[in-house]
């Protein structure tokens, strides 16, 4: 697409001048958004259209042709693929139905690490690889590649589909709070207009209390439409704008939430401060699944067009019921370069019924729980979502700014707490109470007071900061117990 084309000059772009900037976007936004990002976004955003409400049998049977076309392209031109099929005994004429298809192996991010290259497909040229990175806000960045001017074609005409829901179309106002840095943070300006997307790109790095009154009064006159950030840079924002209802907000149609999971006391929050509709979407900077809330209903449709999405349990076998909480394992169908196939995401979500009044007939999931580390683990073994967490102490958190929480080995958790100008001791000693009373007695909780909770390279804020390596029995094929 023309998008990708010029993406190796958006560093030049973004150090132009203001006045120049404005007027050469301005002109490149001009060009209609179907052809500025190409034939396979045309195509790709089409398909979606004509095929979002297919019946369920319908979508299984194209979906099992993606599955075997990606399944022989591994084999034939990806090493890793090949000698992994063979290890296990299977060639891809042997599968002939999901059931068989779930006799494959699982790819690990530590097989991905360590098989990188031998990953790569031998049927593509190496020009057409893009390199990328995940953004590594857990642990160390994990290095693939994807198919240029494809891949990334294909994941933006799933997302404006995604967010086509609620009444966004491309060149319509926006403000977007993410990690990007812009601005003259030396001069109090913590944003920049991108006239291309007609957004106002704000960075989330500089969030802080004091910052805040100015941050909103730059959203306040540039009056966007949509407003799309981190949850937890949204979360500051709202609890800001609820203490201070004289500042004035511009009314919104529509939030749209991304890279972090959403807890019901922020959506509560959400709801109250800027009543419109809300689209928090799953995915990831590996493209293998994406799942997005839709106008009915707050639970995760998976699209099925996008990836086949599995719910392993923890005794290694798909989830069934709905209630069952399992691992995301995703396999991709648009990256010829790099196939992902039964990808373990470690990230967990809970089974949900399919039906719902969109008739849209996709997989869905009633939460996502987050990822493996997004849990406290207790001396005993057991996991407490940190979903389950926030609930609890929410109440207790007025005087508080920022929270995460760390934890260095089972049984044993920080809980660090950024003041503001109102907290005394007694709100010490309320949190402490509440979070040992939801953690139970197999866990030490101590809470600690710092002057702040440092965001993540990309910009993002760590709900909870684990660092410990979970044995084997946490992990899908042995027990795991859930708060």
């Amino acid at each position: 697409m023309l998008d990708d084309v010029l993406r190796g000059l958006a560093d030049s772009y973004f150090r132009l001048p203001e006045w120049l900037r404005r007027g050469a976007g301005g002109f490149y936004r001009r060009i209609p958004p179907r052809w500025r990002m190409g034939r396979t976004y045309r195509e790709t955003f089409a398909f979606i259209r004509e095929s979002e409400f297919w019946s369920l049998p319908r979508h299984r049977v194209w979906q099992w042709g993606k599955i075997e076309e990606t399944v022989r392209l591994a084999y034939e031109h990806v090493p890793y693929y090949h000698r992994r099929f063979g290890a296990a005994g299977l060639h891809p004429a042997d599968l002939r139905s999901f059931d068989d298809f779930q006799r494959l192996p699982f790819l690990t991010k530590a097989d991905v690490k360590e098989y990188l290259e031998e990953m790569a497909s031998r049927g593509v040229p190496r020009w057409k690889w893009l390199a990328t990175t995940t953004g590594g806000s857990t642990r160390t960045p994990m290095r693939f590649y994807q198919l240029k001017g494809v891949t990334r074609s294909k994941e933006r005409a799933f997302v404006h589909d995604m967010w086509g829901r609620f009444g966004y179309r491309p060149g319509r106002r926006a403000v977007q709070i993410k990690g990007r840095h812009v601005g003259r943070p030396d001069r109090g300006r913590f944003w920049e207009y991108e006239p291309i997307q007609n957004v106002l790109e704000m960075d989330s790095h500089y969030l802080t209390e004091s910052n805040l009154p100015a941050y909103v009064e730059a959203i306040r006159r540039f009056a966007p439409e949509f407003l799309i950030g981190y949850v937890s840079s949204i979360y500051l924002l709202a609890r800001w704008l609820e203490e201070h209802k004289e500042a004035g907000f511009p009314r919104l149609v529509g939030l749209f939430l991304a890279s972090e999971n959403l807890y019901p006391w922020q959506r509560a929050l959400f709801r109250r401060v800027f009543q419109c509709p809300i689209c928090s979407h799953y995915g990831h900077s590996e493209m293998v699944l994406l799942g997005a809330e839709c106008p009915f209903s707050p639970r995760y449709h998976f699209y099925p067009q996008y990836g086949y999405l599995e719910l392993i349990g923890a005794d290694g076998k798909p989830c069934t019921r709905p209630g069952e909480v399992g691992e995301l394992v995703g396999t991709s169908f648009d990256n010829p370069v790099m196939p992902f196939i039964r990808y373990r995401t470690e990230d967990y979500g809970v089974l949900g019924s399919s039906f719902c009044e969109c008739g849209r007939n996709y997989p869905v999931l009633d939460r996502i729980e987050g990822r493996l580390q997004e849990f406290i683990v207790t001396r005993s073994g057991r996991l407490i979502s940190i979903c389950v967490m926030g609930a609890a102490h929410f109440d207790m958190l007025d005087n508080v700014y920022q929270t995460q929480y760390y934890q260095e080995e089972p049984g044993k958790v920080e809980f660090r707490v950024v003041p503001r100008r109102s907290f005394a001791a007694e709100d010490l000693h309320r949190i402490q109470a509440a979070v040992q009373e939801r953690t139970g007695a197999d866990v030490e909780v101590t809470v600690r007071v710092v002057k702040e909770i440092p965001r993540t390279p990309s910009g993002k804020h760590r709900m909870i900061v684990q660092k410990i390596e979970l044995p084997a029995f946490l992990r899908p094929g042995g027990e795991e117990t859930h708060a």
